[in-house]
């Protein structure tokens, strides 16, 4: 769970692209209209039968809301033809390119309104969660997490649910959001549910690991001629893992895949063509990523 002595909850929201769902446009040449920035039951299902998809009904724009608009409904249908085959409604951040979207920063909480009805609705577990993760070392890393099942409501309620951070103590690059009318075993036919004003809360701090920091040395800092050496004597992933550069604009300077082992001990960084100034190295090493300041004088 979200550990005290890490907290400083900030108020503001951060924004979820078209987290309130007031935003809806054509997607295909059926003229199905879905949610900017999400993807539905009908994306999922397109390429199991390789044909565009017309607006079934699994996610379609509803003016039952809690504010603005626009809301989102979702709805578990049977498209069975000889025997039932019910299938939830899905919203998930994204497009049909790609799951997920760019994401930097450490919410504390998921939060949302919804209203679930429908005579199985408590059977059929409707589910809403969010994931923050990490490209290292070219391994998708989990930060943090976040996910509820949904009990029947008749109004709009409030969620406001915690996310449990992973040991990692960094921030995440990318988040996922999703969101369905049911993810039991055996669903049933009817289950609605309508989701409103999706967004993140507050602020959780990184946290550091003073032992893997300590570990990583580098030398000389400032130096005279834009050269740098990065050696770690206990733990080789530090001082090979691949890292870049970046000039106090935040342009990438300098870029380097991982090293190999005998780089451990004594690993160039060359930022000789640079003019003097303040740099940022930031590394990609199993346990997050490790900054650090580099001084050209």
């Amino acid at each position: 769970m979200l550990a005290a002595s890490t907290a400083a909850l900030a108020q503001t929201p951060t924004p979820v692209p078209n987290g309130n769902l007031d935003t809806w446009e054509i997607r295909n040449t059926l003229q199905r209209e879905v949610p900017r920035s999400w993807i539905t039951t009908e994306d999922i299902l397109e390429p199991l039968v390789q044909q565009e998809l017309p607006n079934i009904g699994f996610v379609e724009k509803s003016t039952t809301v809690r504010q603005g608009p626009f809301a989102a409904e979702l709805t578990n249908i049977d498209i069975g033809n000889t025997r039932p085959l019910i299938v939830p409604g899905v919203l998930v951040t994204g497009s049909p390119t790609g799951l997920g979207t760019p994401y930097t920063s450490r919410p504390a909480r998921l939060q949302f309104w919804y209203r679930l009805t429908g005579p199985d609705a408590r059977a059929d577990s409707a589910f809403a969660g969010a994931v923050l993760t990490r490209n290292i070392n070219g391994t998708t890393q989990l930060i943090a997490q976040s996910d509820l099942i949904l009990a029947p409501t008749a109004t709009y309620t409030l969620v406001s649910q915690p996310f449990e951070y992973t040991p990692l103590g960094v921030s995440p690059d990318s988040m996922l959001i999703e969101i369905d009318s049911g993810i039991a075993e055996n669903l049933h036919e009817g289950t609605v549910l309508l989701v409103d004003d999706i967004q993140f809360t507050g602020s959780i701090t990184a946290t550091r690991n003073p032992v893997t920091e300590a570990a990583l040395q580098v030398y000389p800092n400032p130096s005279s001629t834009g050269e740098f050496s990065l050696a770690s004597l206990t733990d080789a992933a530090l001082s090979t893992a691949p890292f870049t550069v970046t000039d106090a604009t935040g342009r990438v300077v300098l870029r380097q895949g991982k090293a190999p082992l005998s780089a451990a001990r004594g690993r160039l960084v060359d930022l000789r063509e640079q003019r003097s100034g303040v740099y940022l190295l930031q590394l990609e090493t199993p346990d997050g990523l490790i900054s650090r300041k580099l001084v050209v004088q």
